[in-house]
């Protein structure tokens, strides 16, 4: 686990009895476990949890009252969030942690939790939107990634695999990920595509597109043990503008 001051550590023990109790969690329950739940700190699959705000804004590009799935859910808090927002029909998690699932199950029992590999996991439902905030960076994952980017960026591999599952997409990712600027800019800038996403777009024909404005520099010191920039991106699998 990542260095905790003793009031963390204090917090997230009584995380921990919440959510090994038998008692009904409580909106204002759940808000303290996903604000202080401490996990495993950076671990050995580089999560790190959504911020509050950041999350509940992201759903205002994620959002759906239909059917929609989470890849590398952690412990909820963006499907918690697109529960209380939209009411969806239907939310599954993909998460690979079982710590975390398990959590999860008990933030959000509404959901359908599944424990596995984002990169692996299938399903004969198409969903109405499929999003994430992924690991970023060079994780080692699984050989059965076959997709048609051969990068080394884990969420290019998610955000590729996101298209079996539906035609539209919403991630948070680094801002060099992303193909543009606009958090913590005056103005929207599409003319600083990195390398590594040019290389993303070459080998998938996907492009990112922003969402509806959301300025994460807002939250950058937010992040549980790092920080950064990130951006909202949005992915028309089919190729149609947004």
């Amino acid at each position: 686990m990542a260095r905790i001051t003793k009031k963390e550590s204090a917090l997230h023990i009584q995380v921990m009895d919440l959510i090994h109790s038998d008692k009904r969690l409580t909106q204002d329950n759940r808000e303290f476990i996903f604000n202080n739940y401490k996990g495993d700190g950076k671990g050995a699959t580089g999560a790190f949890f959504t911020p509050e705000m950041l999350a509940w804004d992201f759903i205002l590009d994620a959002g759906c009252t239909g059917h929609c799935i989470e890849l590398c859910a952690g412990i909820g808090r963006l499907s918690h969030y697109q529960y209380l927002r939209n009411r969806p029909t239907h939310i599954t998690c993909v998460e690979l942690n079982p710590k975390y699932v398990m959590i999860g199950k008990r933030v959000l029992p509404e959901a359908e939790w599944i424990t596995g590999d984002a990169l692996n996991y299938s399903s004969d439902h198409f969903y109405d939107v499929v999003y994430s905030n992924p690991p970023f960076g060079k994780i080692n994952t699984s050989e059965v990634y076959t997709g048609r980017y051969k990068g080394s960026e884990f969420e290019y591999k998610v955000i590729e695999y996101a298209s079996t599952f539906s035609s539209f997409g919403a991630c948070i990712v680094p801002q060099g990920s992303a193909g543009f600027k606009y958090s913590g800019h005056r103005y929207y800038d599409a003319s600083v595509q990195t390398a590594k996403y040019q290389k993303f777009v070459d080998d998938t024909g996907y492009t990112f597109q922003p969402g509806c404005g959301i300025d994460t520099s807002i939250f950058k010191d937010e992040w549980n043990g790092t920080k950064g920039i990130c951006e909202s991106v949005l992915v028309d699998y089919d190729g149609k503008n947004l």
